[in-house]
Order: structure tokens, then C-alpha cells, then sequence
């Protein structure tokens, strides 16, 4: 089996879906942060981070496509912390794994909200793994329940803002701003 290979213009894309990833959780994340809400950040960065990579996704369609931006973004979050380049590669990896052995790819709408929903709500638990494994000062007790209704709003969220990205693909698609191979 021959994985199929990116061109120039398609890594180019995925860079800037990143890109524009990278200042919209730059800004959101830090503001949540100070809240100690376990999965405040991730809820609050998951409807735009969605929208951002459902637009890649329908872009790319490739398998191995979610990946590439997962890895591109958690490459540059990197030099921020190794924590969150782990749970960024973990959830690229679930999602990656949805579209391409679920759907084989991500040329249906389905296949693209699967695999970024799958990928947003990988990051929590795994955020969560290896921040108890790097900083187990942080955790006095773990409450499940917490866990369970971080889960559910990244999600809901996440689930909201690929459908929104659903239906920007479809504009951009009509305003013929968007190419995307049959």
C-alpha cells in the first residue's frame, strides 16, 4: 500500500490552517487558563480549532491529512512545552486513525467532523495523562465526574464548530474559493 503524497501547495495549505490555529488558541487559552476549570481551555479552543481543521481536512482529503496538521501544530507548541506537544500528536493520532480507518480518508463531510471531533476529544484525556505524569504536584485528587463533563462539552463544541467549518467549506466550494478534487 503507497501512501499518497502532499504537494508543496497542500503543505502550504495545512501550514496556514495551522497557523491560523496557533493565534486563535494563543489568545483564548491563556485568558482561560487562570480558571482551573479542567477542560476550559480545550471547550473554549475546540469550535474554532475544529472549524479551522474541517476547512483542511475538506481541502487535503488525503489520509495522513489530520496528522500532517496535528504534527505541524504540535511541532511549533513544542517550544512552548513537550506536555502539550504529546496530547496535540496523541489526539492527531485518534483522529488520524477515525478518518483513515473509519472512513478511509475524509472526502465525505462525515469523515471530516469524525475525525476532528475524535481529535479534540483526544487532546483532554491525554492532556491530563501527561500533565499528572510531568507535574503530579498539580493533581490532589482526580474527580471523574469532572473528566466525564469536560469530555462532553469539548465534544459539543468541537462537534459545533466543525459544522460550522461544514458549512463554510460549502460557501467558500460555491464562491469557487475553495478547490477540492473529486
Amino acid at each position: 500500500m503507497s501512501l499518497p503524497k502532499f504537494s508543496t501547495r497542500e503543505y502550504v495549505f495545512a501550514a496556514l490552517v495551522v497557523a491560523a490555529q496557533l493565534v486563535i488558541s494563543s489568545i483564548l487559552i491563556p485568558i482561560t487558563l487562570p480558571l482551573r476549570i479542567p477542560g476550559l481551555a480545550n471547550t473554549i479552543n475546540a469550535p474554532f480549532s475544529s472549524c479551522l481543521l474541517v476547512i483542511g481536512l475538506a481541502r487535503l482529503r488525503k489520509p495522513g491529512s489530520m496528522l500532517l496538521m496535528a504534527l505541524i501544530y504540535a511541532l511549533l507548541c513544542l517550544l512552548i512545552s513537550p506536555v502539550i506537544f504529546s496530547f496535540i500528536l496523541c489526539g492527531g493520532l485518534l483522529g488520524e486513525a477515525v478518518g483513515t480507518f473509519g472512513f478511509r480518508g475524509y472526502r465525505s463531510p462525515r469523515a471530516q467532523i469524525a475525525s476532528v471531533v475524535a481529535h479534540q476529544m483526544g487532546m483532554f484525556p491525554a492532556a491530563m495523562l501527561f500533565s499528572f505524569l510531568f507535574t503530579p504536584a498539580r493533581f490532589v485528587k482526580p474527580v471523574a465526574w469532572a473528566w466525564l463533563v469536560a469530555e462532553v462539552a469539548i465534544a459539543t463544541t468541537s462537534l459545533l464548530g466543525a459544522l460550522a467549518g461544514i458549512r463554510i467549506v460549502r460557501e467558500l466550494v460555491r464562491a469557487g474559493k475553495l478547490r477540492i478534487e473529486a
